[in-house]
C-alpha cells in the first residue's frame, strides 16, 4: 500500500494550505474527504477551506476537545451543510460504515487528544487514543483504497527547540522530548 503524505500549515489568520488542494486538478473537485476531529479549531478551519475549494468534507467528532456548535458556525460561514457523525476513530465498524457509504477521497486527521500535562499522567490513554485511532484510519484506507493523507500534528513533536524559529529542518521525535503527546 503507498500512502501519500502531505503536510498541512495554518497561518497566524487560520488560513489553510496544502499541498494537496494546490496539486488537485478541476476534476478532482467534489471529493469526500474525511475530517476526524473537523470539530475543532484547525479541523473547522480546515473545513472551512475544503469547502470552498469545492471539496465535500465529513467531519468525525467526539466532542471531546470540541463542540458541535463550532460545526454550526463553519455552515453559516460556508453556507453549506456539513456532513458530521459524533463518534470516536476508535470504533472501527464505525469507520468502516462511513467508508462504505462514501468514496473517501482524502483524510485529514486533526483527532488527538492534546494536553501535555495530561499525556504525563495518563500515557497509556493518550498513546491508546491517538496511535489506536491512527492504526483504526490506516486500516480503513488500506481496506478502502485511500491514498491521500494529512496528519495534524503539533510543535511538541520537535521537543525543547534547537533554535528558534522551529522549521521543518528542525530535528523532529529525539530522545529529548518529555511527554507522551510528543512522543
Amino acid at each position: 500500500m503507498v500512502v501519500v503524505v502531505y503536510r498541512i500549515y495554518l497561518d497566524s489568520y487560520g488560513a489553510l494550505t496544502s499541498q494537496i488542494m494546490k496539486a488537485t486538478s478541476v476534476d478532482q473537485r467534489n471529493q469526500y474527504v474525511l475530517i476526524p476531529g473537523g470539530a475543532g479549531f484547525i479541523g473547522s478551519n480546515c473545513v472551512i477551506e475544503l469547502v470552498t475549494a469545492g471539496y465535500t468534507p465529513i467531519v468525525l467528532d467526539n466532542e471531546c476537545n470540541s463542540s458541535a456548535e463550532c460545526l454550526k458556525r463553519v455552515e453559516q460561514i460556508t453556507g453549506s451543510k456539513i456532513i458530521n457523525y459524533k463518534m470516536d476513530c476508535l470504533d472501527l465498524e464505525g469507520l468502516r460504515n462511513i467508508f462504505k457509504q462514501y468514496p473517501i477521497y482524502a483524510i485529514i486527521n486533526c483527532a488527538a487528544l492534546k494536553s501535555v500535562g495530561e499525556s504525563v499522567e495518563k500515557p497509556i490513554l493518550y498513546y491508546n487514543n491517538n496511535v489506536g485511532s491512527l492504526l483504526n484510519l490506516v486500516t480503513c484506507m488500506e481496506e478502502f483504497n485511500v491514498k491521500n493523507f494529512i496528519l495534524s500534528s503539533s510543535a511538541t513533536v520537535y521537543g525543547p527547540p534547537k533554535y528558534l524559529p522551529i522549521d521543518e529542518k528542525h530535528p523532529c521525535v529525539g530522545d529529548d522530548i518529555t511527554n507522551p503527546y510528543g512522543k
